[in-house]
């Protein structure tokens, strides 16, 4: 591998011009109908700006010490306790190079320990610190935040802790980031095309990551060094909870399950409303975060499903 500056090594997948035909001969996904749909909602703009261009939610994670729910919206960051009943508003700031921003409007965050959290995204106001924040961390959950890498250089839209790695999708150069250190060396795994809208690592395999854009669902077998098509994409959310239960939500709300990986699919709900994050504990049990950040629950693996919070 190539060395970049600042001990990253690049990584550049091989995509052929016949991805295209390639994906063309993959067929359909061979599922059936969805059953058990949720009931149609009404959005709420008290978390969201729905008037405000996509994307409306960053973020649906869980704190580990507290089990609240931790929200990202183009509105701010929301700590939102596991009953439902309480909306907290964290207000964060950064320092970083004697200047300081204030940050949560435009935020991807993930847990990573109690009250520890990785984050990355754009100061809230223009012009206080560089637009793209790179890596950040926070050690107290989310009010106080301080640079880890590549201030500047990264935008990073989700990041995935797993196999001892950082995995994040960097926008700015429409690359896989994955770190062996927790951020401080990357290598770059360059993506097969298009904006990355969601991607999930396999818990058994490291190398194994499946990738959605906003027209394809793409899979590597071996740590983005070459891709190939499974099936057609429209800015599907995905959640990878073990080895053999890999799940998808499309936009008109369609849960799906697979068991191989994402070649095959079955449809098995609804989740009423446009799914913008899917936050999976589990075979069974998952949460996900709509369009205007009201957050819905299954334990019966995406069948039925219960309001846990609604703004």
């Amino acid at each position: 591998m190539a060395a970049r500056p600042g001990g990253v090594h690049v990584r550049r997948a091989l995509v052929l011009a016949a991805l295209a035909s390639a994906f063309a001969a993959c067929g359909g996904d061979g599922g059936e109908p969805a059953k058990d749909a949720a009931p149609p909602r009404a959005p709420s703009d008290r978390l969201v700006d729905l008037k405000k261009k996509p994307p409306l939610v960053n973020t649906l994670d869980i704190d580990p010490a507290t089990n609240d729910f931790l929200l990202t919206t183009n509105r701010g960051f929301f700590r939102i306790s596991a009953d439902g009943k309480t909306v907290t508003p964290v207000k964060g700031t950064i320092h970083d190079a004697g200047k300081t921003a204030t940050v949560g409007t435009f935020l991807e965050l993930r847990a990573s320990g109690p009250n520890q959290l990785l984050g990355s995204g754009h100061p809230d106001k223009l012009g206080t610190l560089p637009n793209f924040l790179g890596l950040i961390r926070s050690d107290d959950g989310g009010k106080t935040w301080s640079a880890v890498a590549r201030m500047a250089d990264a935008d990073l839209h989700k990041i995935i802790l797993r196999h001892g790695k950082l995995y994040a999708f960097d926008a700015v150069l429409s690359a896989m980031l994955i770190s062996p250190d927790g951020g401080k060396t990357f290598e770059e795994a360059f993506t097969p095309r298009g904006l990355i809208i969601d991607f999930e690592v396999d818990p058994a395999d490291e190398n194994r990551i499946v990738a959605s854009t906003d027209t394809e669902l793409f899979r590597t077998e071996d740590g983005g060094e070459s891709w190939r098509p499974l099936a057609p994409a429209d800015g599907i959310r995905l959640a990878w909870p073990d080895a053999k239960t890999l799940y998808r939500a499309t936009k008109d709300g369609t849960f799906s399950v697979s068991t191989d990986g994402g070649t095959r699919w079955e449809d098995v709900g609804k989740v009423g409303g446009e799914p913008y994050e899917i936050h999976a504990v589990g075979p069974q049990r998952a949460f996900v975060a709509l369009s205007d950040g009201s957050i819905i629950e299954t334990q019966d693996g995406g069948k039925t499903w219960r309001d846990r919070f609604r703004p």
